[in-house]
Parts: structure tokens; C-alpha cells; sequence
């Protein structure tokens, strides 16, 4: 029998731990009777040994500083240090975790002659600490931003969502919800921004997002894009 999209979320979520004990015993149950399930699980689980075995990468003050420039739009001095090295720190658990909701969300019917699956971009900004606050699954083929958000707190303010390409130009993607995932159309003008290796950043602002475009709190998460 073939997997639903719901089906291999539920395998690659048992695979993570996130199901609820009630969830997995069901699950593990599943498992038992359904090859072609127990098989998804194992996949997954494959993944998660490969993903353990990546050394982690800690977040660089090179890359703080550089959106911090950005956002402030502060002119950048140095221009003899080549390229700025990216932080592509990601933990097992979120880098999986973006996996499974980028297949929930861009896993397409299989049909004859079907065009060539797109290529999802994906991001996990977090905070300079470490702790993951939000993640971002990209389509590049259709313009949609799904944002999930983790842990994302502002105060009495509202998160604005920006992009930072390679020309160090902050430019805002608009406010963002930090109490439920959403999934944002980006403006056809904004696309090309959107690439890997570009960094996403988070600022508190005003209701309404940041006046006249520029940015007035602090960067309080960043994350680089990246491939899956």
C-alpha cells in the first residue's frame, strides 16, 4: 500500500520522538503490520545516524557581525577578508525536523512524465546561544515560505522576518506570526534573494513591522539557507 504525505510525516515524527506516548505506541503498532511504514521509519532512521555523526559548527561572531551591519545598514569596511564564512550549525533534531516538514509540504503525487522535483531551501534561525527559534522551508519553483516558528519571543513587540543576500542589503520579508507556523507567497521582486547561502534575520519591531524598511530592534535570531 502506498504512503500518504501523512503517513511518512507520522514515520519520520516517531523516528524524531515527537509524537506523544499514545501517538507511538500506534505508531510502533503500525509497524508491525504495514512493511512498507516500518520501512519509511527505518529510512528515517538511517537519516538521523547520518545527520549524528555531522560536527557542529559553532555560530560565528564573524556572522553576527555581518547582519548586524546589515540591518543597521552600516557601510561594511573590510573588503580583503574573501568571503565571509557561513554558519550552517544546525542540530540533528532541527535539521530533521525541517526535513519532514519539507516533506509534508512539498512531496508531490508521483505521476507519469512528472516534472523534476523542486529544490527546497531550508533554514534554522535561531538565536546566538544556539537555541533554535524558528524554521523555514523555501520553494523556489512557487515563491512559498512556510515559517514554523520554535521558540520566538519578543516582548511587547512583533517579529519582522528579513533577508540578507550576498550584496549585505537587509530587506524585510514582513511580520511574522510567532505563535503558530504560516506559510507566506514571497514577492516575485524578493525571489531572487532567496537563494543558498543567503541569511535570514529576526528583529522586534513595531506593530506594522519596522518604519521605512529599515530595522529599529536588535538582530535577536539569524540562520543561513541551505539545500536539502
Amino acid at each position: 500500500m502506498r504512503l500518504t504525505d501523512d503517513d511518512i510525516a507520522t514515520a519520520g515524527e516517531l523516528a524524531l520522538g515527537l509524537l506523544d506516548k499514545a501517538e507511538a505506541a500506534q505508531a510502533r503498532a503500525r509497524m508491525a503490520s504495514e512493511p512498507d511504514f516500518a520501512a519509511e521509519h527505518a529510512k528515517w532512521n538511517d537519516r538521523m545516524l547520518a545527520m549524528e555523526v555531522i560536527e557542529e559548527e559553532a555560530p560565528s561572531p564573524a556572522l553576527w557581525a555581518k547582519i548586524d551591519a546589515a540591518i543597521s545598514e552600516k557601510p561594511r569596511q573590510d573588503n580583503n577578508g574573501g568571503n565571509v564564512r557561513i554558519w550552517q550549525g544546525l542540530t540533528a533534531a532541527s535539521f530533521a525536523i525541517m526535513l519532514v516538514l519539507a516533506t509534508m509540504l512539498w512531496r508531490q503525487p508521483e505521476v507519469t512524465s512528472a516534472p523534476q522535483q523542486p529544490q527546497i531551501l531550508v533554514a534554522a534561525i535561531g538565536a546566538e546561544d544556539g537555541r533554535e527559534s524558528v524554521a523555514a522551508n523555501y520553494n523556489p519553483q512557487t515563491g512559498a515560505l512556510q515559517i514554523i516558528p520554535i521558540s520566538l519571543e519578543t516582548g511587547k513587540l512583533y517579529p519582522e522576518l528579513w533577508i540578507i543576500p550576498e550584496d549585505g542589503i537587509a530587506r524585510s520579508l514582513g511580520m511574522i506570526d510567532p505563535s503558530k507556523p504560516a506559510l507566506h507567497s514571497v514577492p516575485e521582486e524578493m525571489r531572487p534573494h532567496l537563494h543558498k547561502g543567503a541569511l535570514f534575520a529576526i528583529t522586534p519591531e513595531p506593530a506594522g513591522g519596522a518604519p521605512g524598511g529599515k530595522a529599529t530592534g536588535p538582530v535577536i535570531a539569524k540562520g543561513a539557507i541551505d539545500t536539502i
